[in-house]
């Protein structure tokens, strides 16, 4: 929580937006029998044909090691499972299974409920022009 003492920075309402939307994003999951886990973040980043576990270190932002435990785990769970690149036989692309794409479409949903609440409580107008405003910082 921010001390009050002065006016908060944006970044610091945003940071603080974000750790309130996270944790209901993990009741929502809790809700449902699922955790908030690391590895469910690699679901998202994923088309249902799956990619290239490069690319899907590109994609995440974080370092080979990192994907690479996140997608041993779920491999271990049976919502993923790598198999050979089409283009480059020895590269492996990670491709959700029923069970990942299940897992995936379900904290789709609860992303979708948090989004039309936030609409609710912000207003239309304003959640609109909020999310534009945040799109264009393009930050990395």
């Amino acid at each position: 929580m921010l001390d009050g003492s002065r006016k908060p920075t944006l970044g610091e309402v945003l940071a603080q937006a974000h750790i309130a939307w996270r944790r209901a994003f993990a009741r929502e999951l809790e809700a449902r029998g699922q955790t908030l886990e690391a590895s469910g973040e690699v679901l998202l980043h994923l088309p249902p044909d799956g990619l290239a576990q490069h690319a899907l270190t590109d994609r995440m932002g974080l370092s080979k090691q990192a994907v690479q435990q996140l997608v041993d785990r779920l491999e271990v769970q049976g919502a993923v499972k790598r198999e050979p690149d089409l283009i480059d036989k020895r590269m492996k692309r990670v491709v959700p299974t029923e069970i990942g794409l299940a897992l995936r479409d379900a904290r789709r949903q609860i992303e979708g409920g948090l989004d039309a609440d936030l609409r609710q409580r912000l207003g239309k107008k304003l959640y609109r022009r909020l999310r534009k405003g945040l799109l264009k910082l393009d930050l990395p």
